[in-house]
């Protein structure tokens, strides 16, 4: 157990000291949002050490090795800490007084408290988990050490394939450097960091949802003239001393909301497990939502931990169900983030999460710097613009304001850094590009109405910035991370119809309805706060739902006349119109719910974009993730990308999962909106009492209750992994299940023979333990590992 304590205290001061480097980046960066990004600090300087030495090793600079991952952190340090203390009034006074200086941009002592205390938490919690659950031996974890050593063990540009002997690796596999990097400043090897990391990053999942939710509701607040600090402005303190105080603790409600909903909770089916474990008849119930094994391979039990196997958990990723031709069922995965930490599979899509995160607080941090005193400024460019003389004169004037206004409000440097993080997901999971590429897409439209006189010119300017920001983050991430489009390969073989798999409805509430109880109420509020016009609405569902319905019907028709090599149903071609025309008729709810609320949302985001007057700006970001979470589920209703899988499998998982995160955050921001509004019913003058029908709080409530009732699948599923804890001898050591003869034949090729060595070993089948496993637990590449996974 010392071992334990010491790794996870040596692991823990490490993030702490990349956090303090980053520190006065972070705090002048996120200078718009309330907590000054306080909750980013950590993940933003473990993206710029990494990036930093990646690109170091890379061009030649640096070495893959501990001392090129501290030589990163000075570099990130110095640069973080230089414009500070070269800031006007600051370059005169003393060191003490430099310091000093930096405290002021600090968010309040309470709140820096909360961030810590989450964060060790949350890291100490996962590795406490970790420790009674550590061996490496299951689903995909020995390629995910294989990357990890393989990065490990190559000191040099480009990392080498432990599996595919002579050549680099081939995949997004950033997040794996990311730890390396981390376990090259702590001083613990891969077997140790793969769980250290994982738990580490489980802190700042929960932290950086936390930052999220708590800067929306507190940027929310203070539009409305409440002082989320003091708790109002009004001057009947005797009179609203409760209100105000929930009032003033909303921003930390809505925070750990997010943290719950986006990192903890389950999707609804851990409920249906619970209640038939404990010997409730739902069968009527089961039947409606037809998950593939459930109930038929549960046991009534009658234990708080459901069952002591891995089914129940298991199948909570997989309510998704797709049935071939032949009535055969194909597997679909549906995970969620608390799934993948209590799997333990440290996949790019988990590792990317946090960074996701930064990417939206930056958009948000853009946002909010592009409010009305930033349009002022822009009024005043164009005034300059206009009174230029001479045709040179006005030219260059013209480019200048037309370039700086792309990076206003937050200036060149700033949006650099913002490409620079965006891109980024190119490389930590490249799924996760496009939403969040269509996010800044939209903030930049957003913004850009805000800095014109009128409307056609609001218009004109935000279909401009939009264009430009979207070819400027593509051009820039192809330029910052070329040297891994240099060795990277897609196995994306294009897109192709779904024609024949509609997600079942009852099936798609288990996953997500509980947050769109609380999506709805979103909307609600939305549209009573500003409503599109039937016309905007009517054009939104001809594109949304017109669009894809041509796309395939057209599909359907071309494949049912054609030779059938498309692919759509695994070569069964005879009656395929007719029994897509069946299956969309029997099933179309999902497609039109999806269909309707993207309609919805769009239309909504359309009127604030042409007419922005004084609706919520807080409300406006959220209804943007929400409509792109909308968008994510619906896209693999009519379409898929072409894969080795077949079939729609990889896609549902890869867009479900950004849109649980998203939906997440939008959830938390509804749920603590109708909070507000109900303490707001108590304040004897407040002009919000009456905003929405006490109904219109029913959906938001049981979103809340439901998404509390699933928190018993992180501590059931937690448990049940580990088999009840203290049932052997608690480690970090990854390698720990292999024998002691194996374990020495690993540390003696690690300890003498060159990391370019390769050795020979039996290649095997995707997912056994036992094959490939000392390539993967040395770095050293063998000729072929897992060939389905090569």
């Amino acid at each position: 157990m010392l071992e334990i304590v010491t790794a996870f205290l040596g692991w823990y001061l490490t993030t702490q000291i990349v956090g303090f480097a980053a520190m006065p980046l972070t705090l002048r960066y996120f200078s718009s949002l309330p907590d000054r990004g306080y909750a980013f600090a950590r993940v933003l300087g473990i993206f710029l050490v990494s990036l930093v030495l990646w690109l170091g090793t890379s061009y030649g600079l640096l070495r893959n090795l501990p001392g090129g991952a501290w030589v990163s952190l000075l570099i990130i340090g110095l640069l973080s800490l230089w414009p500070v203390l070269q800031s006007e009034g600051v370059r005169e006074k003393g060191p003490i007084l430099r310091l000093r200086s930096l405290v002021r941009f600090a968010p309040s002592p309470a709140y820096v408290l909360t961030v810590e205390i989450l964060f060790l938490v949350a890291f100490a919690v996962w590795t406490y988990v970790r420790a009674y659950d550590p061996a490496i031996n299951h689903t995909e974890q020995p390629m995910d050490l294989m990357f990890l050593n393989g990065i490990w063990s190559s000191p040099s540009y480009p990392p080498r394939d432990p599996w595919l002997a002579g050549f680099a690796i081939s995949y997004y596999y950033f997040g794996y450097w990311m730890l390396s990097t981390l376990a090259h400043l702590a001083g613990q090897p891969p077997e140790i960091a793969y769980n250290l990391g994982q738990a580490c990053w489980f802190g700042l999942l929960v932290t950086a949802c936390f930052g999220v939710g708590y800067n929306l509701y507190r940027l929310r607040l203070l539009e409305l003239g409440t002082d989320s600090e003091t708790g109002g402005t009004t001057d009947r303190a005797e009179d609203k001393r409760w209100t105000g105080g929930v009032l003033a603790a909303l921003p930390f409600i809505a925070g750990l909301l997010t943290s719950t909903a986006v990192a903890l909770t389950s999707n609804l089916h851990v409920i249906l497990e619970w209640l038939y474990a404990q010997g409730v008849r739902i069968d009527g119930l089961a039947r409606i939502v037809d998950v593939y094994g459930f109930p038929e391979r549960s046991s009534v039990t009658g234990h708080w931990y459901i069952d002591s196997g891995w089914s129940w958990w298991w199948r909570a990723s997989r309510v998704i169900e797709d049935v071939d031709l032949s009535g055969n069922h194909i597997e679909i995965i549906d995970e969620f983030p608390i799934f993948s930490y209590v799997l333990s599979d440290n996949h790019p899509h988990l590792l990317a999460m946090p960074f996701v995160l930064l990417v939206i607080g930056m958009a948000l941090n853009w946002y909010k710097a592009a409010g009305p005193e930033a349009a002022d400024s822009a009024a005043d460019q164009e005034q300059i613009v206009e009174e230029a003389t001479g045709w040179w004169a006005a030219f260059s004037t013209k480019m200048d304001s037309f370039f700086s206004a792309i990076a206003r409000p937050i200036g060149p440097a700033r949006l650099s850094l913002l490409i620079a993080a965006t891109g980024g997901l190119l490389f930590l999971n490249t799924w996760d590009f496009p939403p969040y590429w269509l996010l800044l897409i939209l903030v930049a439209m957003l913004t850009g109405t805000r800095h014109s006189r009128d409307a056609a010119g609001g218009l004109h300017q935000a279909l401009t910035r939009g264009s430009i920001i979207a070819s400027a983050v593509v051009v820039g991430a192809l330029l910052l991370y070329m040297p891994y489009f240099l060795t990277a390969q897609s196995q994306a073989g294009g897109v192709l119809p779904n024609l024949l798999h509609p997600t079942r409805l009852p099936q798609f509430l288990l996953m997500f309805g509980h947050f769109l109880l609380a999506g709805a109420g979103l909307l609600f509020l939305g549209w009573r706060e500003q409503r599109p016009s039937a016309a905007v609405l009517g054009v939104a569902a001809a594109l949304v739902i017109g669009l894809p319905l041509v796309f395939l019907i057209t599909s359907g028709l071309l494949s049912a006349v054609g030779s059938g090599a498309t692919g759509a149903a695994a070569g069964e071609t005879d009656g395929l119109l007719t029994s897509m025309v069946e299956r969309r008729l029997g099933r179309p709810w999902t497609f039109l719910l999806l269909g309707g609320l993207t309609t919805f949302s769009v239309g909504l985001l359309w009127r604030r974009l042409t007419d922005p007057g004084h609706a919520s700006r807080a409300t406006t970001f959220v209804l943007s993730l929400f409509a792109i979470a909308c968008l994510l589920t619906y896209m693999p209703e009519f379409a898929y990308l072409r894969d080795n899988f077949g079939h729609r499998m990889n896609t549902v998982f890869k867009f479900y999962y950004q849109s649980w995160l998203l939906l997440g955050i939008a959830a938390a921001f509804a749920i603590a909106l109708h909070i507000e509004l109900v303490v707001r019913r108590f304040q004897p003058d407040g002009e919000v009492t009456a905003t929405a029908p006490v109904l219109g709080f029913v959906p938001p409530a049981l979103s809340l209750l439901l998404i509390l009732a699933c928190l018993i699948y992180p501590v059931a599923g937690a448990y049940v992994k580990v088999k009840s804890f203290g049932t052997r001898e608690p480690t970090l050591n990854g390698l720990d299940y292999v024998g002691a003869d194996e374990l020495a034949v690993i540390d003696w090729i690690r300890s003498n023979t060159l990391p370019e060595s390769v050795i020979l070993e039996a290649k095997g089948g995707s997912y056994r333990v036992s094959s490939a496993r000392i390539s993967a637990a040395t770095g050293r590449a063998t000729l072929l590992g897992w060939d389905g996974h090569e």
